[in-house]
């Protein structure tokens, strides 16, 4: 789910090894466009958003695009399918089809590893499939139980398809609407629950149960099935802040508490409902996902840290970066080679994940790196309105 406001205490860093300067790539601009892909409209968005099918020269691209008549103009969501060395078009799927109007949304489609794309349009309440040769494998209307127009589709690890919306955001009173389908498009649940949504892995379902002040806070976890797997309790007396609230690719969930003023904890709950680990964290410390471990950034300490489940791997004094404040959360991502692409909000790093020296680093590049491979990356210019490709030196 989009997280929203943070704000960071804005210093200035360099980033030096803990014993030494660290020999890295700098890039004040990138390299000249191997090749770009925008819309027909400058207008009209390109989605912050790309999925490389594995085993297949194939990259997605989530876009817009402008249809007009003699009176009127539309603009309907295509999934475009491109070369990701050349950038040549292989084929665009529109998703606007007679009796379903103009479909658009700006949430992500979801990906399944066959290079299988499902699309839901909450405004219109429509799920479409598109097959990995650019066909439409089915389409429907749906979602008629759904109060709100907020709806997201995920898919999960067994194939199953997920909408999830806030029904109710009376608070007190807060409750999440479920539709879940199979992946031939056959609904199989319709359910409300009592709560918050949370946290999505790739076969659970976290929600903030709604507590009163002062009782114990608790999270319920659902399976795939829309089945409650276990509700876990918090030690009493502790605030959980769920905004901050992650989960590792193994499915661990991560929770930020405070179990006393000025002290920071986290705490890892398996996919069975079990206590993992608890581990202090400074008071000023953000905890963020990197795969299946995880990175702490301190605007105090100038550090950054990784973890995995067994403790730190390693960790470095940061420096020269203005951390702006406003909206934006620190984001890790690991690379199809094994790296770390992290984004600093004003700066972006590829570390090595072992040493988390810095392979390349990326200061005002007017761009997010969606994605690095083969000493290549995939940009999002929001200014400009195009992803591009941008071989690195």
């Amino acid at each position: 789910m989009k997280k929203k406001l943070v704000s960071f205490i804005v210093a200035t860093f360099a980033f030096a090894n803990v014993t030494g300067v660290v020999a890295a790539k700098n890039y004040d601009s990138l390299p000249q466009a191997v090749w770009s892909q925008t819309t027909n409209a400058d207008y009209i968005p390109i989605q912050e958003e790309s999925f490389f099918v594995p085993g297949k020269e194939t990259l997605y691209l989530h876009v817009g695009e402008e249809r007009a008549s003699e009176t009127k103009v539309w603009s309907p969501d295509t999934l475009r399918a491109v070369d990701p060395k050349t950038g040549k078009v292989k084929w665009v799927f529109s998703f606007a089809k007679a009796g379903y109007g103009w479909p658009s949304t700006e949430g992500p489609f979801a990906y399944a590893p066959d290079g299988t794309v499902y699309a839901y349009f909450s405004s219109e309440g429509l799920l479409y499939s598109v097959s990995p040769d650019g066909k439409e494998n089915w389409s429907k209307r749906i979602g008629r139980e759904l109060a709100l127009s907020d709806g997201k589709l995920y898919r999960m690890g067994d194939g199953t398809l997920i909408i999830a919306a806030q029904k109710s955001m009376k608070i007190g009173a807060e409750t999440v609407q479920f539709l879940s389908f199979d992946k031939n498009g056959k609904q199989k649940v319709s359910k409300v629950v009592s709560g918050k949504l949370n946290t999505v892995t790739k076969n659970q379902i976290a929600i903030e149960v709604v507590t009163k002040e002062g009782d114990t806070q608790k999270v319920d976890v659902y399976n795939s099935s829309l089945q409650r797997s276990f509700q876990y309790n918090f030690p009493k007396g502790t605030y959980v802040n769920f905004y901050t609230a992650f989960a590792l690719d193994d499915g661990t969930f991560i929770f930020s508490v405070i179990p006393k003023p000025k002290t920071q904890k986290l705490i890892a709950v398996s996919p069975q409902g079990k206590t993992i680990w608890g581990r202090i964290i400074d008071q000023f410390g953000f905890a963020f996902k990197a795969g299946s471990e995880y990175l702490v950034f301190n605007t105090h300490t100038k550090k950054i840290s990784l973890f995995n489940q067994e403790g730190l791997v390693k960790e470095r004094i940061l420096a020269n970066l203005t951390l702006p404040e406003g909206d934006g959360l620190p984001t890790a991502n690991k690379t199809a080679d094994g790296k770390l692409l992290v984004n600093l909000l004003s700066k972006q790093y590829i570390f090595d994940a072992k040493t988390l020296s810095t392979i390349h680093e990326f200061n005002q590049i007017k761009g997010t790196i969606l994605d690095y491979r083969q000493n290549s990356v995939i940009v999002f210019s929001w200014q400009e309105n195009k992803i591009s490709m941008h071989l690195l030196n």
